[in-house]
């Protein structure tokens, strides 16, 4: 019991004096500025002409961060009337004993009447400052201390990626306790608008860039006090340029014949910053349009074979996937007929002697670019005999020879006919000459052929030939 007893004697002992607050009776003795009805226009003087007194007072109190704001407030902060009423507590109280500024903590109004005062609310760091100044004596107190509730900013923009010339759109709806924002928008660190907002319709407000880039959105939102969101409050968005895309063809080969495959390819084409959605092939013969053809999936490549002899261009226009077509990429290539008609005429000797003039008409076909084949038939007049009354004939030779072309120099074999009376044979043929002359339509060339029986006399039987060929 004894013990108990002594623990609640300590306690009292230690902690009631500690919060026991300093009772105030009476004020005016010790004015820290002296008036006998201070005026509003009076703490404004106090602000200029006393603030390095005031600073020390704020010191003393231990709110020496307060002292600037409370200065800077003063001049155009609200100023109301109130009254101490007896057993209100005040946090500090600053007066002036013996021209000297002193302060007084934890202090109570014990008084018997209220106290007429002046009330201004101080606002800095999140907390409102409730600053009294009784009028009798221009003591400046700290009523209280309360904490704000701070404001915090939060920011969207949408879309994220958008064409240039084209708005985004920002909001600020998920702020809390703000009245005014402002959102600056930065390309490359530097600065390229600032754009202020309000709650209003959320926030909302839009942006338009006029060049390309990756853009930089900054928001930060105030309370109705000028305190401003602290938090990261950041956004992000691409503005792209729509570039047009840009074609590519490459035409291989450029010379083929009648049924070969010509590859048009325009897998090289793309989009500098898209996609593309089709190519698009016009082939054109003698300026006039021959096939179109649109491919929409890649690797954007189309094969022909063309069935028509001439030269046609080939037209590409590349399209993307905002319908912006590229510039036109052209190519050309050519077609070749592979069956001409043949027509030719010379000198044939045989033997006796006898000369002819054989005239042949046929018709050669192109196997492929250096290989041909091809059938001529017709008579050979005879020319010149060494034989009086010479009754010979008129032979008729049908042939079947094939050719290899290299370039215009050309040699050939083959199996023909000498069809005459008492005179027939089957002839193994041999040809070789030269293109004098060679278009995609018609050319003309000489040339020596050899005709060689199928037989065992073959010295005083075989025949030659100079001659010409026309063919078209």
């Amino acid at each position: 019991m004894r013990k108990n007893l002594l623990i609640l004697v300590l306690i009292v002992a230690f902690v009631f004096p500690l919060s026991a607050a300093t009772k105030i009776t009476r004020l005016g003795a010790h004015a820290f500025y002296k008036s006998k009805n201070l005026t509003p226009d009076d703490l404004y003087k106090i602000a200029i002409d006393y603030a390095g007194d005031v600073k020390i007072g704020f010191e003393e109190a231990g709110y020496g961060d307060l002292v600037l704001p409370f200065l800077e407030q003063l001049k155009s902060a609200k100023v109301e009337e109130t009254e101490i009423q007896p057993g209100d507590t005040i946090t500090w109280m600053m007066f002036r004993k013996h021209k000297r500024v002193q302060v007084v903590k934890d202090a109570v109004w014990a008084g018997r009447k209220p106290i007429k005062a002046y009330k201004v609310t101080i606002f800095h760091d999140l907390k409102a400052y409730e600053i009294i100044v009784p009028k009798k004596c221009g003591n400046i107190s700290l009523k209280s201390v309360t904490e704000l509730p701070a404001p915090a900013c939060y920011l969207t923009v949408s879309p994220e990626r958008i064409e240039i010339g084209n708005p985004v759109t920002f909001n600020l709806c998920n702020s809390q306790n703000w009245v005014k924002g402002c959102v600056k928008v930065f390309l490359n660190g530097s600065q390229v608008t600032k754009i202020p907002v309000t709650p209003d319709k959320c926030g909302k407000a839009t942006f338009t860039a006029k060049e390309p880039g990756n853009y930089k959105f900054e928001a930060v939102v105030f309370d109705s006090h000028g305190f401003a969101s602290s938090n990261s409050c950041v956004a992000n968005v691409e503005y792209w340029k729509n570039l047009p895309p840009v074609c590519d063809l490459k035409v291989s080969p450029t010379e083929v014949l009648t049924g070969e495959e010509i590859t048009l390819d325009a897998s090289g084409s793309s989009d500098p910053e898209g996609k593309l959605i089709g190519v698009k092939f016009t082939i054109k013969g003698n300026g006039n349009v021959v096939e179109e053809k649109t491919l929409t999936e890649p690797p954007y490549v189309y094969k022909i074979k063309p069935r028509k002899a001439g030269s046609f261009n080939v037209v590409v226009i590349a399209e993307d996937d905002h319908h912006v077509t590229s510039a036109a990429c052209a190519g050309s290539y050519k077609v070749l007929k592979r069956g001409f008609f043949m027509v030719e005429s010379g000198i044939l000797y045989y033997n006796e002697p006898r000369w002819f003039v054989p005239l042949r008409v046929g018709y050669q076909y192109k196997l492929n670019h250096t290989w041909r084949v091809g059938t001529l038939v017709g008579p050979a007049l005879m020319a010149s005999s060494s034989v009086d009354n010479d009754n010979y004939g008129t032979p008729i030779t049908a042939d079947l020879l094939f050719s290899y072309y290299p370039s215009r120099f050309y040699i050939g074999a083959g199996a023909g006919a000498w069809i005459v009376k008492n005179d027939n044979m089957g002839d193994f043929l041999l040809k070789t000459g030269y293109e004098i002359f060679s278009s995609d339509k018609s050319a003309a060339s000489t040339f020596i052929e050899a005709r060689l029986p199928f037989t065992s006399n073959i010295s005083n039987r075989y025949r030659l030939m100079f001659g010409v060929n026309f063919s078209f």
